[in-house]
């Protein structure tokens, strides 16, 4: 089962980039098939209080895809009704109209494996650094903008991972109950805005580091301006429902991002990246000195 759900998501993978195009079968059919195979590997291996949670989350998962699946034979406006029918069915109905109890979570394993999630998506930043450059001379100029763009996405590693074992246990500390309400909200809601907020970043980063000595398409720069501060503050919301404090100073930051779109637009996209980076690295620095870690703004 682990093997065909490898399987199934690498041709979920393949099938992404034309999702809605002419692709959107294969998505679906791939999906349908990680569903499956997610359920019956909680039937087989898991506790009879798990088994329990998974038939009555299998229904909504099943229904889902059946959406998602449906969407990729019609196409069009209708696949993207169909989809957002889903995502909000996954998202806003399904947590709510079934149970977080039941399942055991391992606060160790949990915040291991999400910590992975957060590591490969910000690796994927760095890459679109190289795939930007792509055909540019390597100069100082070019190591410069480089180098300020692998400083921006090390400042959102470091925000995250800072603290790693302060939210390792605070979860092991929570009981129960509040354990799977904090896998929800915690590593599923605020995960998901931090890992958009990564691909906005990495998104601009590929155009920014393109041309870097002009000026940026305003969509452009709001697009990198704007992915910091999701990160940052999906980061915030992450802490906060752990019970860490405010983030008072980091919220700051947040604001302060928002003038960086002149910069990117009408002066310069290596001037955004490194003043975004200089933001992101001035909110750790004063974290650390007041707050002793990366994460306890």
């Amino acid at each position: 089962m682990p093997l065909g759900g490898m399987g199934a998501f690498l041709v979920i993978a393949l099938a992404t980039p034309e999702a809605f195009g002419g692709e959107g079968l294969t998505f679906g059919l791939a999906y349908l098939a990680v569903v499956l195979l997610h359920s019956g590997m909680f039937v087989r291996g898991a506790s009879l209080s798990d088994i329990r949670a998974i038939l009555q989350l299998a229904p909504f998962n099943l229904l889902g895809a059946g959406l998602i699946l449906a969407g990729g034979v019609a196409g069009g406006n209708v696949q993207w009704a169909l989809w957002v029918m889903a995502a909000a069915l996954f998202w806003a109905l399904t947590p709510w109209l079934t149970t977080v109890e039941g399942f055991l979570v391992s606060p160790a394993h949990f915040v291991e494996r999400h910590g992975l999630v957060i590591i490969i998506a910000l690796g994927e930043s760095v890459v679109v650094i190289g795939v930007g450059t792509d055909g540019l001379e390597l100069d100082v100029r070019l190591v410069l903008v480089a180098l300020l763009a692998l400083a921006l996405s090390a400042c959102l590693w470091w925000t995250y991972f800072g603290d790693e074992r302060e939210i390792e246990r605070a979860m092991s500390e929570a009981p129960g109950p509040r354990r799977n309400r904090l896998a929800l909200v915690a590593f599923g809601y605020w995960h998901y805005g931090l890992l958009l907020g990564i691909v906005s970043v990495a998104a601009g980063l590929k155009k920014a580091v393109g041309a870097p000595y002009e000026p940026l398409d305003g969509w452009i720069a709001s697009e990198l301006a704007g992915g910091v501060a999701l990160f940052l503050a999906c980061d915030i919301g992450f802490r906060r429902s752990l019970g860490f404090p405010s983030g008072g100073m980091r919220l700051a930051a947040v604001l302060a991002l928002a003038a960086t779109i002149p910069l990117g637009a009408e002066i310069a996209g290596v001037v955004e990246v490194g003043v975004l980076a200089a933001i992101a690295a001035a909110a750790l620095a004063v974290n650390i000195r007041w707050r002793g870690s990366p994460g306890g703004l």
